[in-house]
């Protein structure tokens, strides 16, 4: 059975399998979605209903099977596959991507073991929607070559892109936040708060990824860990290079003795001091960064606009 696709073709079948597994994902998220919220119109809109309106029913067999139909079947097949592929993780690649996933906050509660069986499924995808591209490997030319090569190329390259992203936007968010926080914890300890009590009245009130770590490693000093410890765990946790030293000098003050509120206070003013460079650095690097757009989406535009009516007489001329 031959199948005769022209590159076109094939590049349409392809967006088709795409799009379709797209639908299928929006159609159980939409539905997932409508449950969660028929369920909580039923807790708070409708109409209580007395007990003695209920009918007693008589059980016969006792149910055991909890959960839907797509939990109880696709969710714990797809999950006994990553437990399988998890055993053959290499401990290297292991302890690396744990330590990758901890920056980022651990996304939809993924470790090393199920993220990396997470990316082998999708290469196995991308292997499948490869070979859908063109079925008739006889007659394979440029294009379908080429369309494998980046469907492949994509799925490999996607996860660790899609972590790397996660673990850059958090640390960001966190370097942001860190001017702000110190300033706060600043006016806690001058107005007579200890370091402790400020960290934890921040975690209170101030819900952002810096707020839940303060929160994280208050909850490691309740449990007994010491404050130098607990503050390493955070710089470990989160690696982000201006809280490192702001932790380290944080730990060389409690060694010497000195004041909690002239540290945090000098270190909020240095750190804000430094979010205003970062600022200017990045606003300087956009007319570099615009020059492509405006090569590849402007210019061609204003050549045919102002071009455009003279190139009939230019054309009569020659």
């Amino acid at each position: 059975m031959n199948f005769d696709l022209s590159g076109t073709y094939q590049f349409f079948i392809l967006l088709g399998v795409i799009a379709a597994i797209l639908i299928i994902y929006g159609v159980f998220t939409w539905v997932k979605r409508a449950k969660r919220i028929s369920t909580r119109l039923d807790k708070f809109v409708a109409a209580e209903v007395k007990p003695a309106s209920i009918p007693t029913v008589t059980q016969i067999i006792p149910r055991e099977i909890s959960g839907s139909l797509f939990s109880r079947t696709i969710i714990s097949w797809f999950n006994k596959i990553l437990q399988f592929i998890v055993r053959f993780t290499p401990e290297k690649m292991a302890s690396d991507m744990e330590h990758k996933l901890t920056i980022a906050g651990h996304p939809a509660n993924l470790h090393a073991g199920k993220f990396n069986a997470i990316r082998f499924l999708v290469f196995l995808i991308g292997i499948i929607l490869a070979v859908m591209v063109n079925l008739d490997f006889m007659t394979n030319n440029k294009i379908s070559i080429l369309l494998r090569v980046l469907v492949i190329a994509i799925c490999l390259v996607y996860p660790v892109v899609w972590l790397n992203g996660r673990v850059q936007s958090r640390q960001d968010e966190i370097r942001r936040g860190l001017p702000d926080a110190l300033d706060m914890l600043s006016v806690c300890a001058s107005a007579g708060l200890g370091f402790d009590q400020s960290l934890q009245k921040i975690s209170n009130y101030w819900e952002t990824e810096l707020g839940l770590e303060f929160e994280r490693a208050t909850h490691e000093m309740e449990m007994g860990v010491s404050r130098a410890a607990a503050l390493k765990n955070m710089r470990d946790r989160l690696d982000v290079n201006d809280l490192s030293q702001f932790i380290a000098i944080l730990v060389q003050a409690e060694k010497i003795g000195m004041s909690y509120a002239d540290v945090l206070h000098s270190q909020a003013l240095q750190l804000r001091a430094l979010r205003q460079v970062r600022a200017r650095e990045i606003a300087n690097q956009l007319p570099a960064k615009m020059l492509i757009p405006v090569i590849l989406f402007i210019f061609p535009a204003l050549i045919a606009v102002i071009l455009g009516p003279a190139l009939p007489i230019l054309m009569n001329m020659f």
